[in-house]
């Protein structure tokens, strides 16, 4: 292209690919680089490619980017371009050089891939709660049919003329022990299947939140969502299990990129906010979502509205968060959406705090690949 983005040049993979030549789509009155980009950009990325294309000619910045363009045959492909400036000796642009790689069989790869990694987290997760009501089966028979034998015990010896009061009562006795032992065995069993049983180790939020946008990125891209993460300067360490809070953050970021699949792209907007409050750090994750139909149900174990779902996500993270001490609490945003917030304890006798720099935002429209 010529300095001031006016396409001059296709070789001739690119002709062939195409189906047409440089100048095969000009129509009077309009920027030879416009006619081109309708011509061969998919609709939905058309204004994705047009807004980096227009700042890096502002800004003489090179980009990569990822998107569908249009074959000779009518078929769109995922295409990697990449874009930068060759210049003078005087530093002045002397014009612009581009190339397009065809990655549709990786993308379709890594598609293929994440479905697959997607069925076996299903079939984990379907495999561990068999697992889970198997256990609890299994160990709480025994209290269960103790506290059965020993009902029926004392019913003899109440029945019995004259009572017997006194071995009744050491049988009640057995009896609450019975049930108590009950009561530990699922608590137990509880613990393990959620996890509640981490280390607390002061943490710096501001590391395990840049962790989690990394594992989200990709995600993120594809559904072509903004995630807007706020963090107050100078946080303060956190006593928290890491690995259990970053659970938790993925399983609700994870939720409203599903929840907003059906929302118009220019609505798709999730936010992360933390700031200090009293003697914890409060997390909020907001969405722009279509919000919660029961939200006082959210976090109950097996309600979900899902046509798949188990209603189990939500309920882990809200043990996981009161095994910390804390609240989840569900809620619909204003005016839309879905918000999710807890507060995080304070590492205790905290002298030292994380740098104060909020993260930027990551939107998949505005991330070179």
């Amino acid at each position: 292209m010529t300095p001031a983005g006016k396409p001059v040049y296709f070789s001739r993979h690119m002709r062939e690919f195409l189906g047409f030549d440089v100048a095969g789509k000009d129509r009077p009155g309009e920027p030879r680089l416009q006619s081109l980009l309708a011509a061969m950009i998919h609709p939905d990325d058309l204004a994705r490619v047009s807004q980096r294309l227009d700042h890096s000619l502002r800004t003489g910045r090179s980009y990569a980017l990822t998107h569908r363009q249009r074959r000779f045959d009518g078929t769109y492909r995922w295409i990697e371009t990449r874009l930068a400036a060759m210049r003078g000796e005087d530093g002045a642009i002397a014009q612009w050089n581009g190339v397009c790689l065809d990655i549709e069989d990786q993308v379709r790869a890594q598609e293929e891939l994440r479905q697959a990694q997607d069925k076996l987290a299903r079939a984990s997760e379907a495999a561990s709660l068999a697992e889970l009501s198997a256990s609890i089966a299994h160990e709480v028979n025994q209290p269960l049919a103790a506290i059965m034998t020993n009902a029926q015990a004392c019913r003899r010896w109440l029945a019995s003329d004259p009572p017997n009061v006194a071995r009744a009562q050491a049988i009640v006795e057995r009896i609450a022990r019975s049930a108590q032992s009950a009561a530990d065995i699922v608590s137990h069993i509880r613990a393990l299947f959620s996890r509640t049983a981490g280390p607390r180790t002061p943490s710096a939020l501001g590391s395990l939140v840049e962790e989690v946008r990394e594992l989200l990125a990709e995600e993120l891209a594809r559904c072509r969502i903004l995630l807007d993460i706020r963090l107050a300067p100078d946080l303060p360490l956190v006593a928290i299990d890491p690995v259990q809070i970053q659970q938790v953050l993925l399983n609700i970021l994870r939720n409203a990129i599903e929840a907003m699949a059906d929302m118009p792209a220019d609505r798709r907007r999730l936010s992360l906010e933390a700031v200090p409050e009293h003697a914890g750090l409060r997390i909020v994750v907001a969405d722009t979502g279509p919000g919660l139909a029961e939200p006082d149900r959210a976090c109950e174990a097996f309600f979900t509205t899902k046509p798949q779902g188990m209603g189990m996500g939500l309920a882990i993270c809200r043990s996981i968060v009161e095994a910390h001490g804390c609240r989840l609490r569900a809620e619909n945003g204003d005016p839309v959406g879905a918000r999710f917030s807890f507060t995080l304890p304070m590492a205790k006798g905290d002298e030292v705090r994380e740098p104060g720099s909020p993260l930027p935002s990551h939107s998949a429209s505005a991330s070179p690949v």
